[in-house]
């Protein structure tokens, strides 16, 4: 049985609801994560969720590449019970969202397919 196998129906939930793909493996071992897009032309959001243990599980959401270059201030991390584990994923795609939405202190870049 994987380790995910408890909460992986529900990050499969979120995944179809972001219509995404959803990555089960890293370096040859499990893990589950998932891209969103931001502003195009480049923004690009992940959320990841480590194994869990002890009952215990930990959900990321973290800017892979933003057009204003504040991806090293846009992560979160959420820790938690596996009962909370639907919650904390639903927190997570909400802040995703608000920092898709956020005021850029820079401009967005110009396309370069415009």
């Amino acid at each position: 049985m994987s380790s995910y196998a408890e909460i992986d129906p529900i990050i499969e939930k979120w995944v179809a609801a972001l219509d995404t793909q959803l990555c089960t493996e890293c370096a040859d071992a499990p893990a589950r994560f998932f891209y969103t897009g931001g502003d195009p032309p480049f923004e690009c959001f992940q959320i990841s969720v480590d194994a869990p243990e002890n009952n215990r599980v930990a959900v990321h959401a973290t800017a892979i590449d933003t057009n204003d270059g504040t991806d090293e201030a846009l992560d979160r991390t959420w820790t938690g019970s596996i009962v909370d584990f639907d919650n904390m994923m639903r927190i997570a795609v909400e802040t995703v969202s608000a920092w898709k939405s956020r005021s850029r202190e820079k401009p967005d870049p110009l396309s370069p397919w415009e």
